[in-house]
């Protein structure tokens, strides 16, 4: 029967005579405890070392003993906590990859991974290791002047964690240097020499598992019981399945519980299988001393993403994992260069008035926790003192569009979506049913144009995600000449969707809504023949702002926006929703200011299966009064809401998502068009019946705009709505034109509800005149309208301890900023978001200084360090 045998090694402090200066750590010895109290429940026969007695000769003694204990099968569970070094080794080329040997602080020296590896070389052939370090090691140092991203984020990480009471596992390099300076050649150069040509682990034929608390150019963090790694492995052995867990699932589950730094798994030494798949801590495993080969040290290895969840709960889950992309505007030049390092890719450099612009993608740390590295970045930046414009995370990550979840354009299946009208009527109902009069009226207002202004023209930026060539429905002036991709990397002249990216066809099916062509009766099941879109006879411009509808890029959003102004557009339709901020609200302003109507999506929910994945409300930026808000109504006039669904087919099997709407205060420039079950142009059928979501109300309301500008064109400039600081009311003479004629009270009498204005009537509103200047108001600045209520939030801010000590910190608009994208990333806090009246400066700061409030920020995993400082007085 195999035995197991444990050493738990623990420093809370070491030697002041050799670690000048090292603080002393206050969770490193109850990690070691937490460790050994571990491995009694599990069989092992443990012993600790800790502070005084944790020596170089005393741990190295003591792996001696085991090795010459242990028998194969049997099992040494070695845990350590406390500092982590780095000392700069000089092997010749050929000899590892690594330059640097990573240390454990022990009493009286730092112990080389290169003394460990011997050490572990004397144990017998089928004998296991399992290694738990909870430290940390610094960087690699870069060359002079230039600046590692990496190393900024890992030092700001740190520095903001400090703000709430955490304490740095990583030897600084000012002491690493003083112990170098003053014992380097006596006591680590000697030792240095011993390996200076032998390959690391090399002869060492015991199954050796390495979870580490992060990468060798992170730090790991010490709190206030224990350091944050064996904490968060505390926390999921109180889950059962984790107990069964091999190491890859048991790092990943790790470094879920937060994100960052990313914790670490490698192996070397001999092949156990059973060891590989099973439990790593169990003593009693199949055939534990079976060797089938052995591995060499993957010194490069990254954290597995293995996940416990079943394929449902994944689904009930809907766990997004985006990459983190931060924008970093810097005042001035930077001296020497911005590199990435291990964590980052600079996606883009450019250079505006004067400020390097960077746009910086962490494969490492997911878009919910961006503002976290954002933060990072712009402390560390500026306590370089550089001036920081802007930082700030640019991605807004929304539920996965699959056709489990949404069937927008669902290719597999033609038919509407059984769940909502007109599905009982499918076969005397067929596609472009939401053209007629009794619904958008578009074709017929489109008919009145031609009719009535020949060769009348209008020009719409199509904001999405490309276009798919030659699909028979694209709009006949389709200006692909002008299309423009605003995704990095990409041919800025394309705007072609990518087959296989997740969410292709997006773009394609609300462009031949918006402005498609003529299509026959063959490709619409013999149900359709005509002009397929609502305004066939507009200018399209196709604009690429994102790989999927998935992902917004608020950046590429601001960029688009100036290219509509260059362009000459007066209509931007856009199917898509994120998370606002100054850039966003600076975009839509100058939009309203050019006289371009803007028709965003309100946005859309989820009420069954995955569960409350969206806040159930008006997004931006759609929220803001300078925009139109498609919202959805459906074949009934009721609203896309679940409480109107067909009671019949409440057996929902497939389709789970509905039309987001309100609160009041985000419905005053709403307008609804008709979805779902519209048609939409696939990419691998020419048509299917199930378009559905806000996205297929939008483009209705832009081509009902667009119709409307070109009918009475000649009226708009003739009262001087074309003139230079006047545009703005050519914007709210649409309006007014396209709320006035709106279907009200005789379709729904809560059309104000989930409406705004009224169910979109194109043809009605034709009839009606433009609105003398008098009858016009002009809508309140986007930044003056909600970002100066979160400017109050920013002063508030500034009164809390954070803002009272003398240390780099973020800017308080930035935390105020973040806070508001927190209400839209944590579930817990959608309710409130779907209620909240943004504009009310009162009601903003009676929620932010509710103790429930603060709590719930503090608990919030996506909530950064210093966001949840703010929460304390």
């Amino acid at each position: 029967m195999p035995k197991g045998y444990s050493l738990h090694i623990g420093l809370n402090r070491a030697d002041a005579n050799h670690y000048p200066g090292m603080p002393e750590l206050r969770a490193a010895v109850n990690d070691a405890v937490f460790w050994e109290e571990f491995a009694r429940t599990e069989g092992y026969t443990t012993q600790s070392l800790h502070d005084e007695a944790a020596t170089a000769e005393a741990v190295t003694n003591t792996l001696a003993d085991y090795a010459t204990q242990m028998l194969p099968g049997d099992i040494l569970l070695l845990t350590y906590a406390g500092h982590g070094g780095e000392i700069r080794n000089e092997k010749p080329k050929g000899f590892d990859n690594e330059r640097n040997d990573q240390t454990w602080c022990l009493y009286d020296r730092q112990l080389l991974d290169d003394e460990l590896y011997e050490c572990f070389e004397k144990f017998k052939d089928g004998t296991r290791i399992l290694v738990v370090s909870d430290s940390c090691h610094s960087g690699t140092i870069t060359r002079v002047a230039d600046i590692d991203i990496s190393e900024l984020l890992s030092k700001g990480i740190a520095r903001a964690a400090a703000s709430r009471g955490y304490r740095s596992r990583k030897l600084s390099r000012e002491v690493q240097q003083d112990v170098v300076r003053r014992f380097g050649s006596k006591v680590y150069k000697p030792i240095l020499d011993k390996y200076e040509t032998k390959h690391q682990a090399k002869g060492v034929k015991a199954a050796v598992k390495l979870l580490a608390a992060c990468q060798d150019d992170q730090e790991t963090l010490d709190g206030e019981k224990n350091g944050i790694f064996t904490e968060a492995f505390g926390n999921l052995f109180k889950d059962p399945d984790y107990r069964k867990a091999n190491c890859e699932t048991l790092i990943a589950g790790v470094s879920s519980r937060y994100f960052y730094p990313h914790p670490n798994f490698f192996q070397y030494g001999g092949i156990i299988p059973s060891f590989d798949y099973s439990f790593p801590f169990s003593i009693e495993i199949p055939e534990p001393g079976k060797v089938t080969g052995y591995r060499k040290p993957d010194l490069s290895a990254t954290v597995a993403t293995h996940s416990l969840r079943s394929a449902n709960e994944k689904w009930d889950m809907l766990e997004m994992t985006e990459p983190a992309v931060i924008l970093l505007e810097i005042e001035g030049t930077i001296k020497g260069k911005l590199t990435g390092g291990k964590e980052a890719e600079i996606l883009e450099k450019k250079t505006r008035d004067g400020n390097e612009i960077y746009l910086v993608r962490f494969a490492g740390i997911s878009s919910e926790q961006a503002w976290s590295a954002a933060h990072a970045l712009r402390s560390e930046l500026e306590k370089l003192n550089y001036k920081i414009i802007a930082a700030e995370p640019v991605l807004t990550i929304n539920p996965a569009q699959r056709p489990r979840v949404t069937r927008e354009g669902d290719a597999d299946n033609p038919d509407y979506i059984k769940e909502w009208p007109p599905s009982l009527q499918q076969g005397k109902i067929g596609i472009g049913w939401h053209l007629d009069d009794e619904h958008s009226q578009l074709s017929s207002a489109h008919k009145k144009v031609l009719t009535e202004k020949p060769g009348a023209t209008v020009r719409i930026g199509h904001f999405d995600t490309g276009y798919i060539k030659d699909h028979i429905a694209l709009p006949a002036k389709l200006k692909t000449d002008m299309a423009r991709s605003f995704v990095s990397k990409e041919d800025p002249n394309q705007a072609i969707d990518k087959l296989g990216t997740g969410q292709d066809g997006h773009g394609l099916g609300t462009v031949a809504l918006l402005a498609g062509n003529k299509v026959p009766l063959t490709v619409t099941f013999n149900e359709f023949e005509g002009e397929i879109g609502g305004a066939p006879f507009a200018e399209v411009v196709p604009m690429r702002i994102s790989e999927s509808v998935v992902i917004f890029n608020a950046s590429s959003f601001a960029e688009a926006i100036d290219y509509a102004i260059e362009s000459k557009c007066e209509v931007i339709s856009m199917s898509m929703a994120g998370k606002p901020d100054k850039r966003m609200a600076r975009a839509v302003n100058k939009a309203y200011d050019a006289g371009i109507v803007m028709v965003t999506a309100a946005s859309n929910c989820w009420y069954k299966g995955p569960g409350a994945l969206l806040p159930k409300c008006v997004m931006f930026p759609a929220a803001f009064e300078r925009v139109i808000a498609a919202t959805g109504a459906m074949y009934d006039h009721r609203p896309y809401d679940v409480n109107f669904i067909q009671q019949s087919r409440m057996n929902i099997g497939t389709k789970y998502m509905q039309g987001s709407w309100g609160p009041a205060s985000r419905m005053t420039k709403a307008l609804a068009a008709y979805t779902p079950n519209t048609p939409w142009a696939s990419a691998n059928n020419s048509f299917v019946r199930s378009g559905g979501g806000t996205s297929s109300a939008t483009p209705q309301v832009a081509a009902a705009a667009a119709l409307w500008i070109a009918y009475h064109r000649d009226e708009l400039e003739r009262k001087g709505y074309y003139n230079e600081g006047e545009q703005w009311k050519k914007v709210e003479a649409v309006r007014y034109a396209l709320y006035k004629s709106a279907a009200k009270d005789e379709v729904f009498p809560e059309w104000k509800k989930y409406y705004g204005n009224g169910i979109l009537r194109a043809l009605k509103a034709l009839d009606v005149p433009v609105a003398d200047a008098s009858m016009l108001t002009k809508a309140e600045k986007a930044e003056s309208s909600f970002f100066g209520v979160f400017e109050l939030v920013g002063s508030f801010f500034k009164n809390r301890k954070l803002f009272r000590g003398s240390d780099v910190k973020p800017a308080e608009d930035a935390l105020a900023t973040e806070l508001l994208h927190l209400l839209q990333t944590d579930p817990a806090f959608y309710n409130t978001f779907s209620e909240l009246d943004l504009s009310n400066a009162g009601e903003v700061m009676q929620l932010v200084s509710s103790p429930e409030f603060k709590q719930k920020v503090l608990q919030s995993k996506y909530a950064s360090d210093y966001l949840k400082q703010t929460m304390i007085e």
